[in-house]
């Protein structure tokens, strides 16, 4: 059995963490500026990211599971690759539930209406982004329901071709309408019939120490 975990961290937008020895054998890949050049005529950093996170199995293939890493966290618990792999058994893919929201509608609320109140972080970011057609094509479709929000900052997937169709489908969401991944992941599940588990828990690591 091979693992990767991922993560990337393009424009140095993070401090590396380093994680602890894990108990189970795996690679690390970590994208960087300096490893995967900036595509500065192209996207932003923050974009580019998004490529490794949604194709890591393109990029570094011949894994049976990828484990993505947002680069601001770490893994902390030397089971913790384990536990990901646990999560993972019978299922395509495991994601942690949103903690604070519950479906794609209320996250787009929630941005268009901080953005309209000027969040300087949020403004900085995703200003101009296409939340109300994203919105749109989704709820056309009326064999989906709407009540799943995801916490993208860390999950595991198994090397399949129902997991490659999901990737592509959030890559067109992410790409072709806001950047902000969580909007489009929910709705790229349903599309490529991907077998998910939620994990209704704090996605930050520390929290699996117990």
């Amino acid at each position: 059995m091979k693992i990767a975990v991922i993560s990337a961290n393009m424009g140095k937008f993070d401090n590396m963490v380093d994680y602890v020895t894990q108990s189970i054998p795996y690679d690390f890949h970590r994208f960087t500026d300096e490893n995967f050049p900036p595509r500065y005529m192209a996207m932003t950093p923050r974009l580019q990211a998004r490529i490794p996170k949604m194709f890591g199995w393109q990029m570094v293939p011949d894994y049976d599971y990828y484990i993505w890493v947002d680069s601001s966290l770490a893994l902390l618990h030397t089971d913790s690759i384990k536990w990901f792999l646990e999560q993972c058994d019978g299922v395509d893919a495991a994601f942690f539930a949103h903690p604070d929201r519950r479906t794609i509608e209320q996250e787009g609320d929630f941005i268009k209406k901080r953005i309209q109140e000027g969040n300087k972080y949020l403004c900085s970011r995703y200003v101009n982004e296409l939340i109300d057609e994203e919105l749109a094509e989704i709820r056309a479709d009326k064999g989906y329901v709407d009540n799943l929000l995801i916490a993208s900052a860390a999950f595991i997937y198994k090397n399949n071709p129902k997991v490659h169709a999901m990737m592509k489908e959030w890559w067109y969401h992410t790409s072709r309408y806001h950047i902000v991944d969580q909007l489009g992941l929910p709705y790229a599940i349903y599309k490529s019939g991907v077998k998910a588990k939620i994990l209704n828990m704090d996605y930050k690591f520390q929290e699996l120490k117990s």
